[in-house]
């Protein structure tokens, strides 16, 4: 329930704020020279940096990527184990923002952008739904490289593999102890048929 929740505002962060950008359109709001405010600019039809825009089979294509690629979200997400959250939610958050940007696409044929960025590189316009894509993506990596309980540079576990060899070894000891117990104890019980 908590996970429907989040998706949703995450989802309505996006358009809420869209519409308010579009509501001013014409206007800016400056936050760092040169380097970030909010703009509205016209509808991206294409992907990241205009790639795309201006061809009359983008819309259709994009739509369709977006929507394969919200129920592998989706799909992902019900498949993972309840106990691996931090992972469940960086698809959670992929998946709001890729809804977030459906939504633009299938309703106005393109994608509201209005926050301007120039990170020195590279400069561009882009969303809420951009950035929760971006942040689900960076969490996912987080995920699957050092967070999640098989992580490939997991902090701790060789530690954690240690600690299940020494525990496997003093099952195993203890096994061997009560073996030994019971044969003395069959041994004992021999003896006393014997007596008898």
């Amino acid at each position: 329930m908590v996970y429907i929740l989040v998706f949703i505002v995450l989802v309505l962060a996006d358009q809420i704020t869209k519409a308010i950008a579009y509501a001013f359109y014409g206007s800016s709001v400056t936050v760092i020279p040169g380097y970030l405010g909010f703009e509205a600019i016209p509808l991206n039809e294409g992907m990241s940096f205009g790639w795309l825009s201006g061809k009359e089979w983008a819309q259709p294509l994009l739509i369709g990527l977006t929507a394969v690629a919200v129920l592998a979200f989706l799909i992902a997400f019900l498949r993972i184990s309840k106990k691996r959250r931090f992972l469940r939610v960086a698809l959670l958050v992929l998946m709001a923002g890729a809804v977030g940007n459906l939504i633009d696409r299938a309703v106005d044929q393109g994608v509201r952008d209005f926050i301007y960025m120039n990170l020195l590189v590279v400069e561009f316009h882009n969303n809420v739904a951009d950035l929760e894509v971006t942040v689900g993506a960076i969490l996912f990596l987080l995920a699957l490289l050092f967070v999640d309980k098989d992580a490939i540079f997991r902090f701790g576990k060789r530690k954690e593999e240690e600690e299940l060899k020494n525990a496997v070894s003093e099952l195993e000891e203890t096994g061997r102890e009560a073996d030994n117990d019971i044969g003395a104890a069959d041994r004992s019980l021999d003896k006393d048929k014997k007596n008898e």
